[in-house]
């Protein structure tokens, strides 16, 4: 059996053309679309900073050891919410978690507090029409700074410590340890 050949190659080039336009065009969105992944990442990660910040500085002069960890929840999750990232970012699915002293640990052992958030995005793989998640986590911790109760308990300790009495009416620096 004789096999039939065309000798006729008009448009090959043609389909050739297309064939590889397709994929360097797939390839292109593709690596725009991870410019455009890590760019929210960058923005999710300030947010996150900021929301940390907001949380450190929200003790708000507490009275007790512990501080006023529940505001400065609230504070740190009004900040993140402020951004409205879900707005801004399709299929955003972050929520702020929080890392406070007390609950995972105490004060004396945990010596950074801050939040973190995980969120995925999704890249399309080029010719196939299905997706990858990317999970991605974001998390900013900052130094435990002492709340002022605590300041006023390790320097009444101090005063008591070195025999200048047993009442702590004042709060008064003996050194400078960040209170």
């Amino acid at each position: 059996m004789k096999k039939k050949t065309y000798e006729n190659e008009n448009g090959q080039s043609t389909i050739e053309f297309l064939i590889t336009l397709t994929v360097a065009l797939g390839l292109l969105f593709s690596f725009f679309k991870m410019a455009i992944i890590y760019t929210n990442g960058y923005f999710v990660h300030y947010v996150v900073y900021q929301a940390s910040r907001a949380y450190m500085v929200g003790e708000r002069h507490s009275n007790s050891p512990e501080g006023s960890d529940g505001e400065a929840q609230s504070i740190a999750q009004s900040v993140f919410d402020s951004y409205n990232l879900s707005g801004i970012i399709s299929g955003f699915d972050g929520d702020l978690e929080v890392e406070d002293p007390i609950s995972n640990g105490t004060p004396s052992t945990n010596l950074f507090v801050g939040v973190r958030t995980n969120f995925t995005q999704k890249l399309l793989i080029p010719g196939s029409g299905s997706t990858i998640d990317i999970d991605m986590q974001s998390e900013s911790y900052l130094g435990l700074e002492p709340t002022r109760a605590e300041c006023f308990f390790s320097t009444c300790d101090a005063i008591r410590d070195i025999g200048m009495g047993t009442r702590c009416n004042k709060n008064t620096t003996v050194a400078d340890n960040g209170c």
